[in-house]
């Protein structure tokens, strides 16, 4: 017998009809002192798994409005205390409820009528594995788009910074080619000097810079007037050739 059909055959045995069905907060249901017993280790842990895995509970709690609370808590637990008190202690925001307006005599008897009809039902592991059983689909094609949500997300993240490495690195050669055009202008390349035309001082400056000692100076001028005295060819070839 599902939840519902149960909900059904208690209002009809006590003559009463839920106000409303939905989720309330959780600090907004009150458990009657007699209620708040010891639950076993086995109980416990499947109401913590079951409350940590869904977020809220999946089979309602049977409440009835009150004032014999404070002024937050707006509903007694009839039927669901073991479920209430482990989500307040998990700190679950909501539960869903089934709300009725009932006496004590009436909420006495749809304990009664409740424990009595879950007697006869499935136990409670087969409701959790049925209950696996159906949201297993679920959860693995949840995985399935959450992984590739993932994995486009990664993709984009790489595409992403590969094209801003690649911007930098643009940037980085633009730099690169306009300190090189700038030393160029700062740094002309020397100028050559025509040996034939050229004069002595130029010349001599010349070697000067380029690191040659006076001797050797001296020897390259030298040869540099014989070779234009002579009428020959002037090449830095010759000139190698005699100043060695």
């Amino acid at each position: 017998m599902s939840l519902t059909e149960r909900q059904i055959r208690i209002g009809k045995n006590l003559g009463i009809r839920p106000i409303s069905h939905g989720q309330v907060y959780t600090y907004q249901i009150a458990v009657a002192e007699s209620e708040k017993q010891s639950i076993s280790i086995e109980r416990l842990q499947l109401i913590e798994d079951s409350l940590i895995q869904h977020k809220s509970n999946l089979m309602p709690l049977i409440v009835r409005r009150t004032e014999a609370y404070s002024e937050e808590e707006e509903y007694e637990v009839i039927y669901g205390a073991d479920w209430c008190l482990v989500a307040k202690e998990l700190d679950i925001e909501k539960l869903w409820v089934w709300v009725y307006d009932m006496t004590d005599e009436q909420a006495s008897a749809a304990k009664e009528e409740m424990q009595q009809l879950l007697v006869n039902s499935v136990d409670e592991n087969d409701i959790s594995a049925l209950i696996d059983q159906k949201l297993k689909p679920i959860y693995s094609k949840l995985n399935q788009v959450t992984s590739t949500l993932s994995s486009n997300t990664e993709k984009s993240n790489f595409d992403h910074k590969f094209t801003k490495i690649e911007n930098q690195l643009q940037h980085l050669v633009s730099i690169v080619e306009a300190i090189s055009v700038r030393i160029d202008e700062l740094f002309p390349p020397p100028r050559k000097l025509n040996l034939v035309t050229a004069k002595e001082k130029e010349i001599d400056s010349a070697l000067e810079k380029a690191g040659i000692y006076f001797k050797q100076r001296t020897a390259v001028l030298e040869a540099i007037k014989y070779w234009q005295n002579s009428g020959k060819i002037l090449t830095w070839q010759n000139l190698k050739t005699s100043s060695t």
